[in-house]
Formats: C-alpha cells, sequence, structure tokens
C-alpha cells in the first residue's frame, strides 16, 4: 500500500485561530510576518492531553483578543503605568494551522514539524508555536535551525524556559526521543553550542546524566531561587546575553511547568515553589523584547488537569506579553492624569 502525500500542516478542527489571526497557508507566509502555529502532539510524552494544548491556547486568546478591541481606537490602559495600548492594526500576523501528527510514527512526525517550520523561517517569518508535548522543542529548533541556516546564519543560542533541564541521553523506557531529552538533541545540532544554553526557572530534580552534561559542556542553568534573588528582569537580561554571544539570533522554547501549581495546575508535572504568574508574564515580555530572538514555542498546556482553564489563559497571556513589542502599539502618549 502507498502512503498518501504527506503535508506538513493539518486542517483546523475548528474555525479559532490565535488571537483571531487570519488563517493563512505556508504559500501565503512573508517576511516580517508572525506565524502561529500548532503541534498537537503527546505520543512521547508520559501524560494524556498535551495534544489538545494548541486548541485551548487558541480559544483562550480569543477573549484577549476581544476584551482589549472592545474598547476600539483608544486601546486598553495598564494600570501598572498608565501606557495607553492597542493592537497593531497593520501588524503583519497570520495561523498556519495544525502540523500534521503521525502518531506513533515519531520520525515522520519529526519531520512534518521539521518542515513546517523550516517553511516558515526560510520565508523570512517569526513562527510562533504552541505545544503539545516538549519533545516537539526538538524538531521545532531543527526547522529553525535548517531555515536560518538557508538564510546565511550558523550559530545560535538557546533559552529553555522550564523546571526541568530536559537533557537526558537515553531513556530506559522513551529511549533518545521523547520530551526529557528534546534539549539534549538540539545540543547536538551543528552550530547550538551548549555554552550558549541557559535554563530559566530551574525546579524539581533533574537525573545524573543531566547534571553531569551542564556541568562539564558550559552550559547555564538558573533556577527559581536564582531568578528571584537577582530579579526577573537581571536574570533574562543575562540569560540573552549569554544565549546571544557570538550568536547569530536565540530560539526559546517555554515549558509551561516552569510556574507554580497554583498557576497553571494544567500541564504533566505539579511543581511547587514555580514561577508566579507574574514572574512568568515578566520573563515573557523581557525576553520578547529582544530583537535577537528569532522563535518561540510554547508547551505542555494539559487541559484534561486544568482548572477554569487557568494554564491555557496564562499561556495565551505569556505569549500576548512575549509579542508585546511586535503586536501592539501605543495610542498616543500616557494615559495618566495630573
Amino acid at each position: 500500500m502507498t502512503d498518501r502525500p504527506s503535508s506538513p500542516i493539518a486542517p483546523f478542527s475548528s474555525g479559532t485561530t490565535f488571537l483571531n489571526w487570519p488563517r493563512v497557508s505556508l504559500d501565503q507566509v512573508r517576511p516580517g510576518m508572525i506565524v502561529a502555529g500548532g503541534i498537537p502532539c503527546e505520543f512521547t510524552g508520559s501524560t494524556i492531553g498535551p495534544r489538545l494544548g494548541p486548541a485551548a491556547i487558541r480559544q483562550r486568546s480569543t477573549g484577549i483578543n476581544w476584551r482589549w478591541r472592545e474598547p476600539g481606537p483608544g486601546g486598553v490602559v495598564n494600570v501598572s503605568d498608565g501606557s495607553a495600548v492597542r493592537f497593531r492594526e497593520d501588524a503583519a500576523v497570520g495561523d498556519i494551522g495544525d502540523v500534521t501528527i503521525h502518531s506513533p510514527q515519531l520520525e515522520r512526525t519529526t519531520e512534518e514539524i521539521r518542515a513546517c517550520t523550516e517553511g516558515i523561517v526560510r520565508r523570512g517569518a517569526f513562527p510562533v508555536m504552541l505545544g503539545g508535548d516538549h519533545y516537539v522543542g526538538y524538531p521545532l529548533a531543527l526547522g529553525y535551525h535548517e531555515g536560518r541556516r538557508a538564510l546565511g546564519e550558523t550559530r545560535f543560542g538557546y533559552i529553555q524556559v522550564d523546571a526541568h533541564f530536559d537533557l537526558q541521553d537515553d531513556n530506559p523506557s522513551h529511549g533518545k526521543y521523547w520530551h526529557g531529552s528534546n534539549a539534549r538533541r538540539v545540543a547536538e545540532l551543528d552550530g547550538f553550542d551548549p555554552a550558549n544554553m541557559v535554563w530559566l526557572g530551574l525546579l524539581d530534580i533533574a537525573w545524573r546524566d543531566e547534571w553531569e552534561f551542564v556541568q562539564r559542556s558550559g552550559a547555564t542553568a538558573m533556577t527559581v531561587h536564582d531568578m528571584r534573588a537577582k530579579g526577573v528582569e537581571r536574570a533574562v537580561a543575562e540569560a540573552l546575553a549569554i544565549a546571544g554571544r557570538d550568536t547569530d539570533s536565540i530560539y526559546v522554547s517555554v515549558d509551561i511547568d516552569v510556574c507554580d501549581n497554583s498557576a497553571a495546575p494544567g500541564t504533566g508535572f505539579i511543581n511547587f515553589g514555580g514561577l508566579s504568574a507574574i514572574e512568568f508574564l515578566t520573563t515573557l515580555q523581557c525576553l520578547g523584547k529582544s530583537e535577537e530572538v528569532g522563535a518561540v514555542d510554547l508547551v505542555e498546556v494539559t487541559p484534561p488537569r486544568d482548572l477554569g482553564d487557568r494554564t491555557a489563559h496564562l499561556a495565551a497571556r505569556g505569549l500576548v506579553e512575549f509579542l508585546r513589542g511586535r503586536i501592539l502599539e501605543p495610542t498616543g502618549g500616557s494615559a495618566l492624569i495630573g
């Protein structure tokens, strides 16, 4: 039997797109665009539900879009500093849909994710990819790596916001390709030097081979406690400086389990003492300000474990904060009176 032709993009299961962005095909992607895409993959993980993450994030993002657009041209006011902002009407944005997942065909699924991401990057666009379990971070980074190399780049930085390293080389149950090995596989790609790889928000535990890899490779690990001691803004600035040292661009991968379980119960691992919601939003906003960052993924939102969609909402809001400088604009000065 002959396999049917493979397409890197699957149809939407519903009409919802991220932030109500227009639906686009890969052929419609142009330089300078911000392109969202879903990776509904969970079969390399240890939890049922991450495949539903992209749809949940998209759904919650529509509420953010409505709430911020409802006031009209005057936009909304940030009560923390009095600044008035609105969504840019001229922002070049689109949602490409979901990558086809061939469960349980890992090699074929990996190639679909890689090809889609490379296609977006080769066209000069900025990928915003929604997982899915964290294994997908490897083929996403692989596609980013190949797309950017086609554009002339050779060296890349990497920042992972996560409670865990995901650096296991060969897990006795899952092997070399699963949601606990994604960063290890990224570190093996030509152009990704561990000296330019940074972890933010580590908590929980690590396997000994992960710990030893970090110690011998020159990678940088910042725990939640390190971030609080330094201050979130300074910690992120240091991470960007390390990842950006002598590199052409930076890939950012975000696992929602970096957050305390009270803020993000809908994920695979329960972590106590993780980043608070405001620390998480600040981290993503600071990362998104960097012009060196060329792509972001956000993974491990697991709707069956969520409470009131708070995790999906936090993920969507986090991506808005990350993209703030790209999709928001001031409405004409401060809204403060006096």
